[in-house]
């Protein structure tokens, strides 16, 4: 499973919905994302302008990840949803393991000019 946050500007439309009808939206989502193949590991809300939940979940792929967010888009309850691919320190790790043996075969647009 991979990690991936999840990053919302509510709607006024769902600040509406939980004023009539207080929610634990946490309990309520994370049966979706469990059949979706997911796992919901948390669920933050911010007191910032632009960035009002946040979400850090497991999921099978990007495609899985890419139809839930799609669904709560559509859903009309955030002006703004997006989602990123997240990586832990030991993942982060490996990237760069890869990206140091493989350094010396990259060739940059300068050094391609300069050898030239």
């Amino acid at each position: 499973m991979h990690k991936y946050v999840v990053l919302g500007k509510t709607s006024k439309e769902f600040s509406s919905s939980m004023v009539s009808k207080p929610q634990n939206r946490k309990e309520i989502v994370a049966p979706f994302v469990e059949s979706l193949g997911g796992n919901l590991l948390e669920m933050l809300y911010l007191n910032h302008p632009e960035i009002s939940a946040v979400a850090i979940l497991e999921g099978p792929n990007d495609e899985a990840v890419a139809s839930m967010t799609g669904i709560i888009k559509a859903s009309g309850m955030f002006d703004d949803l997006n989602w990123y691919r997240a990586f832990d320190s030991g993942e982060l790790k490996q990237i760069y393991e890869v990206a140091s043996t493989k350094m010396t075969e990259y060739v940059s647009a300068r050094s391609f000019v300069e050898n030239d």
